[in-house]
């Protein structure tokens, strides 16, 4: 896969993960969010490995164990997303997640003992400082600073996850790494759901057709063709990708949900996009230049 595809099928792959926050959160009116988990990343397991079932009988070693460790972090991740976006906005939850385009080249900048390249740090101020606006419009609801705080753990785990996915596929299946992930995350939700007693299956038509959504768009597309994306690609690069990831999740909350526009939203999400541009115009070119 050239460089230019890995940047498409990433794009593609944020855009179906931005769809599960608004989903997610509808779901949770009659489900847990352990148990959305269970269920959703059960079934998006057993989908991709009937689909997949004689390249997962081939699994190697070294991907399984990438699968293992990405699904024991992943699932941190969406936990803490869970809970925070009953809280807030699912479109401010998305951007505030996504904080992790700014502490993945921090943290690749200390375990590498170098400095990040300007431009990406530049992009990623200017985003977190659009995350700044988005946060003041969620602090004076109740619960509020809650959900922001369980959001930027997510965005914390998230960006654990971006570094660990680039590194474990390196040398290793992705398509299988990918879909071991969702087993992990399935089998871990399950557990967690089953032993807090509050385990549910969706109770109505529309609910099933919500939750076959963020089976087959999110979770078969979106969890297990990221790995392949980020196989070609450094983790800062697919960091300041998955600004599209918020940026669906803010759309889809104003135009289905109703969640509203103010003037702290509106300057929040052209921070993000512009930041977005100007590393895709600017930042790319400056990794090509370094290939």
């Amino acid at each position: 896969m050239s460089v230019n595809s890995a940047r498409l099928l990433l794009i593609a792959v944020f855009v179906a993960r931005g769809t599960s926050f608004l989903f997610s959160k509808v779901l949770m009116e009659g489900m847990s969010p352990m148990s959305i988990l269970a269920v959703r990343f059960l079934m998006a397991f057993a989908i991709l490995a009937v689909i997949f079932h004689r390249r997962l009988l081939a699994c190697d070693r070294r991907s399984f164990r990438g699968g293992v460790i990405l699904g024991l972090l992943y699932t941190v991740c969406m936990t803490f997303e869970m809970y925070g976006i009953r809280l807030i906005d699912t479109g401010v939850g998305a951007l505030i997640e996504n904080m992790a385009i700014v502490l993945v080249p921090i943290f690749a900048a200390v375990m590498t003992r170098s400095l990040p390249r300007a431009v990406t740090m530049f992009c990623a101020v200017v985003a977190v400082v659009g995350v700044g606006f988005l946060s003041i419009t969620q602090s004076q609801s109740e619960n509020g600073g809650l959900g922001i705080v369980l959001i930027i753990l997510a965005a914390l785990t998230y960006a654990v996850c971006i570094m660990a996915t680039e590194a474990v596929s390196r040398d290793a299946d992705p398509v299988n790494i990918g879909i071991v992930q969702l087993g992990v995350m399935g089998a871990i939700s399950l557990v967690a759901s089953v032993g807090m007693g509050d385990f549910g299956l969706p109770q109505t038509g529309h609910q099933w057709i919500m939750l076959l959504f963020l089976v087959l768009i999110p979770s078969c597309f979106g969890f297990a063709f990221q790995p392949v994306g980020q196989k070609y690609l450094p983790a800062e690069e697919a960091a300041v990708i998955t600004v599209i990831n918020p940026l669906t999740a803010s759309i889809m909350g104003i135009l289905v949900a109703g969640e509203g526009m103010s003037i702290s939203k509106g300057i929040g999400y052209v921070l993000i996009i512009f930041s977005l541009a100007l590393y895709m115009t600017r930042g790319q070119s400056a990794v090509e230049k370094t290939e």
